[in-house]
């Protein structure tokens, strides 16, 4: 659903969803939705688990599918959630092979590709992987990624029961796994509500946007906040999000003006 809103990163309200269009058949487990900053219209998805390592340009405005980008040779373990932000070479999408279910991998890691320009049929991309573990060897589920505008990457877990725990890369360095750290615990899920399967910031750094199931949350930096990360301690506000067939994932437009939603099925967006 697209939801259109008031001045670019400012809105403390947001208007009544609206159906944008239809999620193509390709995207059958749509997990992670961002929107290009560079491409005007542009929206990057994937699939979940059981696809192959790819994903998708998408029409922000009907969800047509606009091109296939595939990273050969890379590996697609449990795709979950992708974002957009800076890089050596300018803008990069990163794309999080972060879930565990079971909770037993030892491959986490994040996949990132110059971002591509969406032209005509489908097309290889480079890649590189960015290797991760948790403190302490520990084991976690996750389905929610977000690139700060200065680059810093963060990783929100899914816990079964539970409020949410937020990690961040200390580094982004192919050569290597890295350790994330441990940067706060969320409010949400509150009592009642269901899992959280996404996550986005908008393109100001000053707000995020949080997907459960069951509702769409948004955390907003104080106006005299010196740190970005004193985000995460705020209560979220609770906005309008269309009643979607197990809503899955988020993406701020591209302005900070409105945001996306996108059920799991191939339905509508």
């Amino acid at each position: 659903e697209v939801v259109d809103a008031g001045p670019t990163c400012g809105c403390t309200q947001w208007s009544t969803p609206r159906d944008a269009g239809v999620i193509p058949g390709v995207l059958n487990e749509l997990s992670g939705l961002v929107a290009s900053r560079a491409q005007p219209g542009v929206l990057f998805a994937h699939n979940d688990s059981g696809d192959s390592a790819r994903f998708f340009a998408l029409s922000a405005a009907t969800g047509a599918l606009l091109e296939t980008f595939t990273l050969t040779g890379a590996t697609a373990t449990d795709w979950e959630d992708l974002t957009i932000g800076p890089c050596a070479v300018g803008t990069c999408v990163y794309l999080g092979d972060i879930g565990d279910n079971n909770r037993v991998r030892t491959d986490y890691a994040v996949y990132r590709v110059p971002e591509p320009q969406v032209s005509s049929g489908a097309m290889p991309v480079a890649w590189e992987r960015l290797a991760f573990q948790y403190p302490n060897g520990d084991k976690h589920n996750a389905e929610a990624l977000f690139m700060h505008p200065s680059g810093t990457l963060y990783v929100i877990t899914k816990e079964a029961t539970g409020k949410s725990s937020v990690y961040c890369f200390p580094a982004l360095d192919p050569t290597t796994t890295v350790t994330l750290e441990f940067v706060a615990q969320l409010s949400v899920p509150a009592s009642g509500d269901s899992q959280l399967t996404g996550a986005d910031v908008n393109v100001c750094g000053t707000a995020v946007l949080l997907r459960m199931y069951n509702r769409l949350v948004e955390l907003r930096l104080p106006a005299d906040a010196t740190n970005f990360e004193d985000l995460f301690a705020v209560m979220p506000v609770q906005v309008p999000a269309a009643a979607e067939d197990q809503g899955e994932a988020v993406a701020y437009a591209a302005d900070g003006a409105g945001y996306v939603t996108s059920s799991e099925s191939p339905v509508n967006a």
